[in-house]
């Protein structure tokens, strides 16, 4: 009987709590799936008395602070992941969370791939949105799912063969990174990748959007919120530059082009 995958969760962090910290490294640590390796990548500000207490987990310490919305130690991290000739990479940030299923169902829809014959570049995952203080909520997120134009970076798991791509987190212009997600999801358009759902809710996504708060019900706090990171995406680069860089068209707007399963592929 052949070894199971091997899957690296590859999580950045900057200046999280070590509760919140602590609280994606158990969502880890829970996984069904018996070959996992989590890499916590510090951004400048490593944890060390934390990370002392958690010797499974692989703790990368980056000299100083990138401030780039975890792209830099991102890419690192799962550079280091393909050295370590892991199978395949799962990126979670460190305020979310994986459900216990989540590795084993990326692994479940590879491999049931290759026995049909298709070898996966990537797998995408669904997930539920919860406020800071709600974490009982699930709440949907509006307009995502299989064929959705756009894939959140905890939602994206990505084999070997899409390799050159797990470390490309790192090449991302400052002003893009508040939009890594959808760069990635152009970058993965562009180069025609086999991907496929899960179509199973197994991330759970700690919302610090102003539309989350709405569609909950709840007063959206006066500090904190995300929504005026995207105002600047892309500043100060022309379309020609933003291909020249990552060879990734200019999108009017910031959005993504549709990342669609290819025929054949579609989960």
């Amino acid at each position: 009987m052949s070894e199971p995958l091997r899957v690296a969760v590859v999580t950045p962090y900057y200046k999280e709590s070590p509760a919140i910290l602590q609280r994606c490294m158990e969502s880890v640590r829970a996984q069904s799936h018996p070959q996992v390796v989590h890499y916590m990548v510090a951004d400048g500000f490593p944890q060390h008395e934390l990370m002392a207490s958690w010797p499974q987990v692989r703790h990368i310490v980056l000299p100083h602070a990138h401030a780039n919305y975890g792209c830099t130690p991102r890419g690192i991290g799962a550079l280091c992941a393909l050295a370590d000739d892991v199978d395949i990479v799962s990126y979670l940030d460190a305020d979310n969370l994986f459900l216990p299923g989540h590795a084993a169902s990326v692994v479940q829809v590879v491999e049931q791939q290759r026995a049909n014959g298709v070898m996966l570049d990537a797998v995408f995952a669904s997930r539920h949105l919860f406020l800071p203080g709600h974490e009982h909520l699930r709440l949907k997120a509006e307009g995502e799912g299989v064929g959705s134009p756009f894939v959140d970076t905890s939602c994206i798991s990505l084999t070997r063969s899409a390799g050159f791509l797990w470390g490309v987190w790192c090449r991302f212009p400052r002003s893009l990174t508040p939009a890594c997600d959808r760069v990635m999801c152009s970058l993965m358009q562009h180069h025609q990748l086999k991907v496929m759902w899960t179509q199973q809710h197994t991330v759970l996504y700690e919302s610090n959007w102003r539309p989350t708060y709405l569609q909950a019900g709840l007063e959206p706090p006066e500090h904190g919120l995300h929504d005026d990171t995207l105002l600047a995406v892309g500043e100060g680069l022309t379309p020609e530059e933003i291909w020249g860089l990552l060879r990734v068209q200019h999108v009017a707007g910031n959005a993504a082009p549709a990342v669609a399963p290819p025929a054949g592929a579609r989960g």
